[in-house]
């Protein structure tokens, strides 16, 4: 498990970092508070962008079946 820290986690997702903050407490970002300090899991990120990948390549792809009828 590789830990990451709101810097860490802003430059991997290219956010800023009170943006990461914001997202974590609304529950949108997976993370844990540690104190006054978030810390999140990054094969956990990774899963929600590469399910995020997969929603938009779908969508898409609907959208063009859709333009075909």
């Amino acid at each position: 498990m590789e830990i990451m820290t709101v810097k860490e986690v802003a430059d991997f997702l290219r956010l800023k970092e009170a943006t990461v903050c914001r997202l974590a407490s609304e529950g949108k970002l997976p993370g844990v508070k540690v104190g006054k300090s978030w810390r999140f899991d990054r094969a956990a990120l990774e899963r929600l962008v590469s399910g995020a990948q997969s929603d938009m390549i779908g969508a898409m792809d609907g959208g063009i079946r859709n333009l075909d009828r």
